[in-house]
């Protein structure tokens, strides 16, 4: 059992100025520091030096295959997202083993953590199918972040082969089953999967771009919803292209809407239009897309563009966005089972403590404002806990497995001797 004393204590929910968390994997008492007992039975006791505690963060959308394309020239200049996909992202998927898929999970991880991450859901690919989502699985342990993944079923691959494996994924977690975008889904594939998905959830691309509108006469979420696949508490990322349609029937299928601005941002396939969210109270999340690690800066852009959009301007505001982040951790429990997200008896011990310099007045009035403006822009994480359990101590990951760089080199290498758009 150990105590982190005189820190200031935010959940999203309630603010205590100067108080105190008793902990070891779950949280045991918080409270005000002055009726902290220090004279109880405590094994450690931690001066947070009047830092902030945060919830650890979620990251509802990410590609950990992606890592080893960091740095790597693909020596093309897509013009379309289709041409993104087949020139960058098919090349490199298409090229990883087991042992890359879980070195690149490994690395991504890292990131993950040093951002406060605590929970993800990978949305996996790879040329090799059987055993990689537990290898993804196996590198989430080894690091110390804990999450769900599933391999994306796609009509690129072999497709009863990518059913059994998220079958095998589902009878050890129970995650959703995971499906690439409409565009690579034949009806025969979306049939196959009805008949392997029971009542899974699926975690799926969704009108990413406009690309994955014009290859069926219905919508991405009208086939979806066609084939009986929409279950409650389905992930659909990205969701840029939706219509009010989509959007009503994603809310009647009770499905959760995981934006990923700054991905879309860099493929430039638009922004969503909030508004529809909105109107529809389609619960939304954030990830990355495999594109960094920052789920921070994933909330500020949600934020920041809704403001860019006619449509969505007056719609979302701060104290709406607090309510997303707080509905995030309710919603990640029904999918894991873990409770995170509040300083409250009974909760993970999954907190960061940052650093972060007041220089002007907070109290519970103005408190999100100041992680919103202030933390989320510049995380400074001096200790970061995952069911009690330190992964970052003094501003460093503790438990920090090094990559073989012969392993990116070679996979790099395969990438190009089968490089059919190399200039």
């Amino acid at each position: 059992m150990k105590a982190l004393i005189h820190v200031k204590l935010y959940d999203y929910n309630t603010y205590i100025e100067n108080g105190f968390v008793v902990f070891d994997s779950q949280i045991l008492e918080v409270g005000r520091m002055e009726t902290f007992d220090g004279d109880r039975e405590i094994d450690e006791i931690i001066d947070g030096e009047g830092r902030f505690l945060l919830p650890g963060l979620i990251n509802f959308h990410t590609h950990m295959y992606s890592a080893f394309a960091r740095g790597f020239d693909f020596k093309c200049q897509p013009t379309n997202f289709t041409e993104t996909l087949e020139s960058i992202w098919w090349r490199l998927d298409g090229s990883l083993t087991a042992e890359d898929v879980y070195w690149s999970a490994v690395a991504h991880c890292k990131d993950l953590i040093m951002k406060g991450v605590v929970g993800v859901l990978d949305h996996h690919a790879s040329g090799e199918i059987k055993g990689t989502t537990s290898a993804v699985e196996r590198a989430m342990d080894d690091v110390g972040i804990h999450g769900l993944t599933c391999f994306e079923i796609s009509d690129r691959f072999e497709v009863q082969e990518a059913i059994e494996e998220n079958e095998e994924m589902t009878g050890r977690t129970g995650g959703p089953f995971g499906l690439h975008a409409s565009m690579t889904l034949s009806r025969n594939t979306l049939s196959a999967i009805k008949n392997a998905l029971k009542d899974h959830p699926i975690h799926c691309h969704v009108s990413e771009s406009i690309d994955d509108q014009i290859h069926f006469l219905r919508t991405p979420v009208e086939r979806l919803n066609t084939a009986g696949l929409l279950n409650p508490l389905s992930i659909l990322a990205h969701c840029v292209h939706i219509s009010e349609s989509d959007a009503k029937t994603i809310a009647q299928s009770q499905g959760i809407i995981a934006l990923n601005p700054r991905s879309n941002q860099n493929n430039g396939v638009g922004a969503v239009d909030y508004s529809l969210f909105k109107k529809y109270d389609i619960p939304i999340v954030v990830g990355t897309d495999g594109l960094g690690a920052d789920v921070a800066k994933s909330w500020q852009m949600v934020y920041y563009l809704s403001k860019a959009s006619a449509r969505s301007r007056n719609v979302m505001t701060l104290e709406g966005l607090k309510e997303h982040i707080v509905e995030s951790y309710e919603i990640y429990k029904k999918l894991t089972g873990h409770s995170l997200g509040r300083f409250e008896p009974g909760y993970r011990f999954d907190a960061m403590l940052i650093d972060y310099d007041c220089f002007t007045p907070v109290d519970e009035n103005n408190v999100f404002a100041h992680v919103f403006f202030g933390i989320f822009d510049d995380l400074r994480m001096k200790r970061l806990w995952n069911g009690g359990e330190l992964l970052v101590d003094g501003y460093e990951l503790i438990n920090s497995p090094k990559v073989p760089q012969h392993l990116v080199r070679a996979l790099w290498k395969r990438i190009e001797g089968n490089d059919e758009y190399k200039s």
